[in-house]
């Protein structure tokens, strides 16, 4: 199991050289940088599904029990996002919206995810799920902290700011509990291969959901100066002769619809 966690440790730390987190400028306003929240909607709400069916599906009585502390004390946090959600943006995500093609990069790694508790699986895998997932957490929610906290919104918000991380810091004795437990794991060399393809397929989906992020904040940035000094087009005016006009003109041609065949 040694191999897999610091398979995980690698995959962590290329996660956090994302261009994703370059992208979180500190010189912008708050609601500008943080953009991106809103479509995070669909994962977060998935996260909880995907922490209670791991833990449902886990046969080992004791893993199942580590499975189950992890998952109670991640829950609550959807709300913190709802509540971080109508602080930056003054209201909710509608279901439509979170279905949307803004949404899809989200949506997409969220399937990927979740499919892995649906696999037949080793149930140590299942314990490794919840570090790959762990490992995410800590690189994301350490940004988002600083971010907020260099935008002295630590009161504003509680999902992306040094609240979450605080949360995150009171679990260590079930982290260092946690590790013990895997690194204490003998795996099969079959399992082993299992284990570190589903890390790699478990980050793969993350890359692909701050890619999604990322576009959407370069449009941002894109447009925004556009918007800001693009003028409007001049305009023309022709001083028009009305006696002339009414001599020479053509007689106005009828008012017909023309309907196409769709």
């Amino acid at each position: 199991m040694k191999a897999v966690l610091q398979h995980i440790a690698v995959r962590e730390a290329r996660f956090a050289s994302h261009p994703f987190f370059s992208d979180l400028r500190m010189d912008r306003p708050l609601e500008q940088v943080m953009a991106f929240a809103p479509r995070l909607t669909f994962w977060v709400m998935t996260f909880q599904d995907v922490l209670r069916l791991n833990a449902h599906f886990l046969q080992d009585a004791h893993l199942k029990a580590l499975a189950h502390r992890h998952y109670s004390e991640e829950s609550g946090h959807d709300q913190w996002f709802e509540d971080d959600i109508a602080a930056l943006t003054g209201g909710s995500l509608s279901i439509g919206t979170m279905y949307g093609k803004a949404h899809v990069k989200t949506r997409d790694a969220a399937y990927a995810i979740i499919s892995e508790v649906y696999r037949p699986v080793d149930d140590r895998l299942r314990i490794v799920l919840l570090w790959a997932l762990e490992a995410t957490s800590h690189v994301f929610f350490g940004r988002t902290a600083i971010l907020t906290a260099a935008q002295g919104a630590d009161e504003r918000l509680k999902y992306f700011s040094d609240h979450h991380m605080q949360a995150e810091a009171q679990h260590a004795m079930f982290e260092e509990e946690l590790a013990a437990e895997l690194e204490a794991m003998q795996l099969t060399p079959e399992v082993r291969a299992d284990a570190l393809a589903m890390v790699d397929r478990v980050f793969a989906a993350f890359d692909t959901m701050l890619d999604g992020l990322r576009i959407h904040l370069e449009r941002e940035r894109a447009e925004e100066p556009a918007a800001a000094h693009q003028a409007p087009p001049p305009r023309v005016e022709r001083a028009v002769d009305t006696k002339a006009q009414k001599e020479h003109e053509a007689p106005a041609a009828p008012d017909v619809t023309v309907h196409r065949a769709a």
